[in-house]
C-alpha cells in the first residue's frame, strides 16, 4: 500500500507562510516514507463561518449567488486553475506551488507507475537532487523538460 496525502496550500491571511510551513512538513513526511504520494491543491474557501472564510471574504472572495453563476464557465475555470483568480493566490504563490511540486516529484518519482524504469528514476532524482537538497525550487526548467521527455504518472495529474 502506498499512502497518498493531499495538502491545501495558500490559506489566508499569510499564504506565503502557509506554503513554507507545508513544504517543510511534506519534506518531513518524505523523510519518514519516501513512497508517500503527495497531491497539492490551493486553498479555496468553503461557505462556513470561521476565520478562514471571513479572511477570504475580506480579501474579495465571493461565492456565486445565482444558479447561472454557479454553472458558469468562469466559476468552473476558477475552481480548476489552482487558485488563479482567487485574490490572495497571486502568480508568485501559484509558481511556488507548481515549482515545488515539480522538484518534489522528480526527486521522489511515483512508485506506482510500473513503466518508470530504475534508470529513469535515477535520472530524475539526480537532476533534481541539488534543487531539493538546497530548497531551490524556482524555475526548474530542466525538470520540466525531463517530465516531458520521461512521461510518467504523477499524483497531481493522474488518478490511480
Amino acid at each position: 500500500m502506498v499512502p497518498e496525502y493531499s495538502f491545501v496550500l495558500g490559506s489566508p491571511p499569510d499564504p506565503a507562510g502557509d506554503l513554507a510551513n507545508t513544504f517543510e512538513f511534506i519534506r518531513a513526511i518524505k523523510r519518514v516514507n519516501p513512497a508517500t504520494e503527495i497531491v497539492l491543491y490551493t486553498y479555496t474557501p468553503v461557505p462556513m463561518d470561521g476565520a478562514l472564510y471571513a479572511e477570504a471574504s475580506r480579501l474579495g472572495f465571493a461565492f456565486p449567488t445565482t444558479l447561472d453563476e454557479w454553472a458558469s464557465d468562469e466559476w468552473r475555470q476558477l475552481m480548476m486553475r489552482r487558485g488563479e483568480g482567487i485574490p490572495w493566490i497571486d502568480g508568485t504563490i501559484r509558481r511556488q506551488v507548481r515549482n515545488f511540486e515539480r522538484v518534489l516529484n522528480a526527486y521522489y518519482p511515483t512508485v506506482t507507475d510500473r513503466r518508470l524504469t530504475p534508470a529513469r528514476r535515477l535520472l530524475l532524482k539526480a537532476a533534481s537532487a541539488w534543487r531539493y537538497t538546497l530548497k531551490l525550487y524556482s524555475a526548474p526548467y530542466e525538470l520540466r523538460a525531463l517530465h516531458r521527455l520521461i512521461q510518467y504518472q504523477r499524483p497531481e495529474t493522474t488518478g490511480f
